[in-house]
């Protein structure tokens, strides 16, 4: 038999192993940094061809590896606010936990847990464009948070309740890595800071702080 051999199909176990050494990889020393020779080799695979053979190129690696999470998180994100509009408009609390919440231990096939945050925000600062082309159509779920906002934020003008959401959300994104990457460097998943109760409730505090803080005047 002649032809090009067909890529194996999701879930496989060298293209997870090769997924998560990339997401690693790519999580703690950035995008551009990273070769995919160094990935294979990072997986412990013999075949420097190996990242071609299953996702493309790069870019079709990165693409992959964002949307994986974005839709462990936005399944997640859905299912809340289900939960959260049953019996009406929700509060501003309850909005902020839902876009919160599921960011916490994603679990996921390829240690989505271990490093996606990181990554992302590597992503962001480095490929922002590729990033939004990724996930835009993945965050359904964000969407209603942010229909949320501005419905609870509506005497604001719609520039200042769209800056209060990007500063949200870059600030809950830093937040995330940090607390990913100590748990990350914990032995046991536990942390003597970021596992504590206290420290959710102080990222939801955090989050609705920067969305409801007086305006300047």
């Amino acid at each position: 038999m002649t032809g090009k051999a067909q890529p194996l199909p999701r879930g496989g176990s060298t293209r997870n192993e090769l997924k998560r050494a990339a997401r690693r990889l790519f999580a703690e020393r950035g995008i551009a940094a990273v070769g995919m020779r160094e990935v294979v080799e990072a997986a412990g695979q013999r075949n420097a061809a190996a990242v071609h053979y299953y996702f493309g190129s790069k870019d079709d690696l990165l693409r992959e590896l964002l949307i994986d999470g974005a839709d462990l998180i936005d399944a997640r994100r859905r299912a809340m606010f289900d939960a959260a509009e049953a019996d009406g408009p929700p509060s501003l609390r309850d909005v902020v936990r839902a876009n919160v919440l599921p960011c916490l231990d994603l679990g996921g096939d390829t240690g989505e847990a271990e490093t996606y945050f990181r990554f992302i925000v590597n992503v962001q600062n480095e490929r922002r464009a590729l990033f939004h082309d990724a996930v835009s159509d993945h965050s359904p779920g964000y969407a209603r948070y942010r229909a949320h906002v501005q419905r609870l934020l509506a005497p604001l003008s719609a520039a200042t309740i769209n800056q209060r959401l990007l500063f949200a959300a870059l600030s809950l994104q830093t937040l995330l890595a940090a607390r990913e990457a100590a748990m990350d460097r914990s032995d046991t998943g536990d942390h003597h800071f970021w596992s504590r109760p206290e420290a959710l409730a102080g990222m939801l505090d955090a989050v609705e702080a920067i969305l409801t803080s007086p305006t300047a005047g």
